[in-house]
């Protein structure tokens, strides 16, 4: 398996174009790790997580074609993750060659945000999908676990994704887990790679995503269940400017607990042996 992150910003991006914190210059001077699109993952060439604004930017940046994308995890409503419009590039007229039937697992309510753009839609399918669902996908085993995510209806969904030799869990956009998330989780066995929402840095996270703190504790409670083998992979990821931190910064602040921190490009090949 082969995980790319397309992007590991939070809503306003790193920079945020209408500040001048200090995170947001440091990305200016300095470029490179510094800068983060809105996030996004591609798995192999066939599974992408998330459609949002920077998409198209992203995979051209990385010289990425898309057209072979079968499945589309959808992890929820908000406009940084799903912007239904990218749909359109792939139909004829703008895609020059044809792309592969696509399917779309994704939250009801998120649904609805298809329906002006469903009657021109080529190859296309969709599947609602909720906490607790698990389905296949191609080569795929998909399984929903619900995110904590704010206290409104918007449902939002976190992602195990395996393949048959590895496990990755897609999990941006969350407070600490719930109940109800590690009773989904725990009876799954051991995942290879965790990419973990720190969108806050040294705050507090609120109600819908991880500090520092939090991500110290959803950390050991993955370590303690079994949920993470000791040889997983552990990624922070999903940054605001707001968390006051920037890439270099958040590298010190990882690496006595041995957090990989993401960044734009960054690439895991599961299946490459250990060095």
């Amino acid at each position: 398996m082969q995980v790319t992150v397309l992007g590991s910003g939070a809503a306003e991006a790193i920079p945020d174009p209408f500040c001048r914190c200090v995170v947001c210059e440091a990305a200016r001077q300095r470029g490179g790790p510094e800068m983060r699109a809105r996030a996004a993952a591609l798995v192999n060439r066939d599974l992408l997580i998330d459609l949002g604004p920077d998409l198209v930017s992203a995979a051209n940046r990385m010289r990425l074609y898309l057209g072979d994308v079968e499945s589309l995890l959808i992890t929820h409503r908000h406009s940084d993750h799903w912007l239904p419009g990218n749909l359109f590039w792939r139909e004829p007229g703008f895609a020059a060659t044809p792309v592969a039937p696509l399917t779309i697992y994704a939250p009801r309510d998120a649904l609805t945000d298809l329906q002006p753009h469903a009657d021109r839609a080529t190859e296309l399918h969709v599947q609602a999908v909720t906490a607790g669902d698990r389905w296949r996908a191609g080569r795929y085993e998909i399984t929903a676990v619900p995110a904590t995510h704010g206290e409104g209806e918007l449902e939002a969904l976190l992602y195990v994704i395996d393949d048959g030799t590895h496990r990755l869990f897609y999990a941006t956009d969350t407070s600490l887990l719930s109940d109800a998330a590690w009773e989904i989780l725990s009876p799954l066995g051991p995942v290879d790679l965790v990419l973990l929402d720190e969108t806050s840095g040294l705050g507090t996270g609120g109600s819908g995503h991880h500090g520092l703190e939090k991500f110290l504790i959803t950390r050991s409670r993955l370590l303690e269940s079994g949920v993470m083998g000791a040889d997983a992979v552990l990624v922070a990821h999903h940054f605001s400017h707001n968390g006051g931190l920037t890439h270099d910064e958040l590298v010190t602040r990882f690496q006595p607990y041995g957090v990989t921190v993401a960044y734009d490009g960054l690439t895991f090949d599961l299946s490459a042996s250990p060095a």
